[in-house]
């Protein structure tokens, strides 16, 4: 999968990474867990959508914190 296919607001893993996942971004992505935004329009990584409850049980949360932190961040 590209990043242009990905939608804002998504999730996503680059390299089947998921403890760390990324949120995609208008102009590129957010790292979830380092808090670093990379701004860009294509990855030459294989990339993976990951559902929330994915990554509500990797973080130890729960999916409402997921979408919470999806529109803190602006997703």
């Amino acid at each position: 999968m590209k990043l242009q296919e990905i939608k804002k607001g998504t999730i996503f893993t680059i390299d089947e990474t998921p403890s760390y996942p990324k949120l995609r971004t208008e102009t590129g992505y957010l790292d979830m867990r380092d808090k670093i935004v990379k701004n860009c329009d294509n990855l030459q990584w294989d990339l993976r959508v990951m559902k929330k409850e994915e990554v509500a049980q990797k973080f130890e949360g729960t999916v409402a914190e997921v979408e919470s932190w999806i529109v803190e961040c602006g997703g």
